[in-house]
């Protein structure tokens, strides 16, 4: 989800070179045996397809998405190598191509293309489309705000200065003609009883009925709001305070209030209902804020697409994945690995997450402010199974980008 560069910043300066050299997180060929391996055993079923026909779609989506960029330009370069659009927009024809043989055949993927695994692997993590009660205005019971982006907000994207700083965005307003960091969680929700500071001014986009629904809202950036009379309407992300994000699940098992290894989005909404007078100030040690706009509308005034994502297209459940685009160009595709939390065998309080391994085709369509490096996000979908997935995906898994082979 990227942010927009507001007006009132400096004017665009010319576009840098797109080389993004990153030293740590190199990428690695893979043996030709552990490719066709691999590939023999990736899982549509578990990805919920039903074919593999089914990515068409999404796959056309990246096509389009990259269709501008010259083929010679380096989209990424790990060491000695150096990934053109070009290499990407081909990789991306040729699959969409071999989809109608791939449900027969999947040794193709191994046979037309090179699989470059990240060396070190990648960190997973998931996120998912939230279903919350809200109210279109403020009422006993509906007492948190979701806000629009501030008119004061500015964001200045730093790429736009140094090449090594592609993808980052700093956000400030103005005091007294000098620019200063925005306002913090803390002074936007209000302190000691006193209003927030945006409280009042318009901005309200609804009223949500419990502020732990708002905190994860914001997490992930995206979601729908259910309304008493069972209409809903899609908010989505429109930029942030900049503020640095922190986990309060890695705070709470710092402190002890969780154990190691059982942090996940259900134990922290657990601990926040059973520690009421210490929400708000755990809450608040996250200082970024996120402000959303309204979402696409049907003629009938319902939710017209589900989320989308930096690419400007929905998301494809279990197959979207949001990566930094300094270690995966975004449009690429990426096959993964990764113990996959079982819905089916929720793990109770207290006992060993219970994981299944899901071998799948993924598409580097999305981005998000706190995935960085070897960090990659796995959209979930939406519902109480997407929501048990996102909520407890945190851990190691192998990534490879698939690279179509010269013919």
């Amino acid at each position: 989800m990227v942010l927009s560069l507001l007006a009132g910043c400096a004017a665009p300066l010319p576009s840098p070179p797109v080389e993004r050299k990153v030293p740590v997180e190199t990428l690695v060929p893979e043996s030709e045996e552990r490719a066709a391996a691999l590939a023999a055993g990736l899982d549509r079923a578990g990805q919920g397809l039903r074919s593999w026909t089914e990515l068409a779609p999404a796959l056309r989506a990246s096509r389009a998405h990259i269709a501008g960029r010259e083929a010679g330009q380096v989209a990424v370069a790990h060491g000695d190598l150096a990934v053109t659009w070009g290499d990407v927009a081909r990789t991306l024809e040729r699959l969409e191509s071999l989809l109608p043989r791939l449900d027969a055949e999947p040794g193709l993927l191994a046979e037309k293309f090179r699989w470059i695994r990240l060396r070190e692997g990648a960190a997973f993590s998931g996120y998912y489309e939230p279903v919350v009660k809200a109210s279109r205005t403020r009422r006993p019971g509906y007492e948190t705000p979701l806000y629009r982006l501030p008119p004061d907000l500015r964001q200045l994207n730093l790429g736009r200065f140094q090449t090594e700083l592609i993808g980052q965005r700093i956000a400030y307003r103005l005091s007294k003609g000098e620019p200063i960091p925005y306002y913090t969680r803390a002074d936007i929700d209000g302190l000691d009883g006193k209003p927030g500071v945006l409280r009042g001014k318009g901005l309200e986009l609804a009223w949500l009925s419990d502020p732990v629904d708002a905190f994860f809202l914001h997490v992930q950036g995206s979601g729908r709001l259910r309304f008493e009379d069972g209409r809903e309407m899609a908010v989505r992300f429109a930029g942030s305070n900049g503020r640095p994000y922190v986990s309060i699940g890695r705070y709470l098992e710092d402190q002890g209030a969780i154990p190691p290894g059982e942090v996940s989005m259900q134990s922290i909404r657990r601990w926040l209902r059973e520690h009421p007078a210490l929400r708000d100030d755990v809450l608040r040690r996250n200082e970024r804020y996120i402000f959303f706009r309204k979402g696409p509308e049907t003629p009938a005034g319902g939710v017209a697409s589900g989320p989308v994502g930096s690419m400007g297209t929905p998301l494809s459940p279990m197959v979207t994945l949001a990566v930094d685009r300094r270690t995966f160009p975004l449009g690429a595709v990426i096959a993964f690995d990764v113990p996959l939390p079982d819905p089916a065998s929720p793990a109770a309080s207290g006992q060993p997450l219970k994981t299944r391994p899901l071998c799948g085709l993924g598409l580097a369509q999305d981005t998000g402010e706190a995935i960085k490096g070897r960090r990659v996000d796995l959209f979930c979908g939406k519902g109480a199974r997407a929501a048990y997935i996102a909520g407890h995906l945190n851990g190691p898994g192998e990534v490879w980008l698939l690279l179509a082979r010269d013919e």
